[in-house]
């Protein structure tokens, strides 16, 4: 721990950030932050112009009277009562108890509207009760806690599955914690049947269903925490502080010291690089730096983790400092009737981790590692399927990645599903029938921070990238797109270099219907070695690559000598067909552990 650090001066840090960026958002006549609305492809119509939100202006109301100044108090009373308003309290209505992302845009005319905003925004209503509640006006008070009842009975109406595992942690905080306030009996008993129901989900595996996700790991931490902090109930807490141990472990397995970055594979990412975020500084006190993000659009999340008291077992503070060695760590995310297993291999250079079937949604990692560069900074490699539609390039999320891995080697299958998502994997689906627009479609493998190359070049099979420290070798097997054979090549990029696999490429914009398109698929391998290693060793036999029946399969002996098969649909079927179609063994391979650690439901 830094002898320097100090978790109070770091608050007043992040305060102040945060407050800086709210003061030069406010906007007197609305009540409401004003920002530059960012583009967003799903939930929202606004894309762009002015628009008030409502998340962080609550969030900016919170750290207003956190701040305390003159004229600070009666600016977020104003706030509250605003957010207030803009709340849809009819039960009658689908968007009962939740917000609009904006002012101008009331939930129930967003497409759709984004359930979690009761959730968070009930989170933040929590908070400013808990440290600022008796100092509220009455009538501030009065509409706060009616927001809180009504977001909470939105909660319990939606009722998520404990799958969605950040959304069930932080709903499972607010009835508990709302019921408490409100003196509300049935919510509280809601709340406290939902922590055993959230810890019999994990106890299925052991694992989290939203697995190894840097940002939503962060909002769980957190929300941990203030349970821990605002629930007074014995059993609840009880399985609160075990669930906070299960998640330290569950971060600490891909946790790779020599770059400080989390490994893949990865549910939800936002960031190929994790940095540290405040709350990761503040529950590591120091350990890692403390540095201050530079707010924008009016985002207030890191002035909200100074307003909670995060704490790191004991036992964490080794493991995030050192490496125990080289090793393989797999475990099993979510069970029948499509297990999701993941691998990582963890070395003093590189660390390269794998799920063995996901789709390729843009927040996914299926495929992700990283290496320590010359300079000692990180170096990221992630692969993802990218469609350019005529327009710009975006991650396409009708398409299915298998994969098998042995230590820093994996054997993968690409493919694409029908129904499935275009830009998000559920919000916008490709239906049987319909036509799609795309100039290109590739498999890309951008290696974030290798030295550049001069121009781009066609790959044949193969290529072995010298990234200074380490080694990345790729070979694309086989595969066939409408009858054609995908091609690989090497391109520069500002910040490093790409590969890209092509399975579809057109001068202009064509119209696909996949129904007509017969094999769509491509296979190869990867790995991501250290300099040096298996020098002197004879190549490795190249993979092979079989069609036969709905399924294509790939099989690869490594350069350690591990036999690898990954098999999946060789057409465009449903994604519960690409799962069932989908294999993948590794000769000799222990299963995965069935869990991190003991059942959380037996003391």
């Amino acid at each position: 721990m830094d002898p320097a650090w100090s978790a109070t001066a770091y608050d007043r840090t992040l305060l102040r950030a945060a407050l800086d960026e709210g003061d030069r958002r406010w906007d007197a006549e609305a009540n409401l932050l004003r920002v530059e609305a960012p583009y967003n492809p799903i939930h929202t119509h606004i894309k762009g112009g002015l628009a008030h939100p409502t998340r962080n202006s609550l969030h900016y109301a919170l750290l207003l009277l956190e701040r305390g100044g003159e004229g600070d108090a009666e600016r977020a009373h104003a706030v509250i009562l605003r957010i207030a308003a803009l709340q849809d309290r009819s039960p009658e209505n689908p968007t009962y108890g939740i917000w609009g992302y904006y002012a101008e845009e009331p939930a129930a005319e967003m497409d759709p509207a984004d359930w979690n905003w009761a959730d968070f925004l009930g989170i933040a209503l929590l908070l400013v009760h808990a440290r600022h509640g008796d100092r509220l006006p009455a009538e501030v008070r009065h509409e706060l806690r009616e927001s809180l009842r009504h977001a909470a009975a939105s909660i319990v109406r939606r009722n998520v599955h404990m799958t969605y595992t950040n959304v069930a942690v932080m709903g499972t905080f607010v009835t508990l914690a709302a019921g408490r306030l409100l003196d509300d009996e049935e919510l509280f008993a809601y709340g406290k049947d939902r922590m055993v129901r959230l810890s019999r989900a994990i106890d299925g595996t052991g694992s989290f269903t939203e697995f190894n996700s840097p940002s939503y790991w962060g909002v769980v931490l957190q929300t941990l925490t203030l349970i821990r902090e605002h629930v007074d109930d014995a059993e609840v807490l009880e399985l609160n502080d075990r669930l906070h141990d299960r998640l330290w472990q569950h971060f600490l397995a891909r946790w790779h010291p020599p770059t400080r970055q989390l490994s893949g594979p990865m549910a939800r990412c936002y960031s190929n690089d994790l940095g540290v975020p405040p709350f990761l500084a503040k529950a590591v006190r120091g350990e890692l730096g403390a540095p201050v993000p530079s707010p924008v659009r009016g985002e207030m999340s890191a002035g909200l983790d100074a307003c909670v008291d995060y704490r790191m077992p004991e036992w964490v503070l080794p493991r995030l400092r050192e490496l125990a060695g080289e090793h393989e760590h797999r475990e099993l995310f979510t069970g029948s009737p499509a297990p999701e297993t993941g691998t990582t291999w963890l070395d003093p250079v590189t660390t390269l981790g794998s799920v063995n079937h996901q789709d390729t949604w843009l927040q996914r990692r299926p495929l992700f590692g990283h290496w320590v560069r010359p300079d000692g900074s990180a170096g990221h490699l992630h692969v993802h399927l990218v469609k350019d539609d005529g327009a710009e390039d975006f991650d396409f999320a009708s398409g299915v990645l298998s994969t098998v891995q042995s230590g820093p080697h994996v054997a993968w299958l690409t493919g694409f599903a029908c129904p499935a998502g275009d830009r998000h994997h559920h919000l916008d689906m490709i239906t049987p029938g319909d036509r799609f627009r795309a100039r290109s479609l590739r498999l890309v493998v951008d290696l974030i921070g290798a030295p550049p190359v001069a121009e781009a070049s066609t790959i044949d099979g193969g290529v072995a990238l010298d990234l200074g420290t380490a080694r990345l070798d790729f070979r694309l097997a086989g595969g066939s797109f409408g009858g054609r054979a995908p091609t690989a090549r090497l391109v520069p990029r500002a910040d490093g270099v790409r590969i890209e696999v092509v399975l579809f490429e057109s001068a202009a914009p064509a119209e696909l219907d996949w129904a007509k398109l017969g094999d769509t698929f491509a296979a190869g391998t990867l790995s991501l070695v250290p300099s040096g290693t298996g020098r002197g060793a004879p190549p490795a036999p190249d993979p092979e690559v079989e069609v036969s029946g709905d399924r294509a399969e790939l099989r690869w002996t490594t350069p350690r000598g591990n036999r690898l098969t990954v098999s999946g649909g060789r057409s465009v079927v449903s994604r519960e067909e690409h799962a069932a179609l989908h294999s993948a063994t590794l000769d000799g391979a222990a299963p995965p552990s069935p869990r991190l650690s003991d059942s959380l439901l037996v003391p």
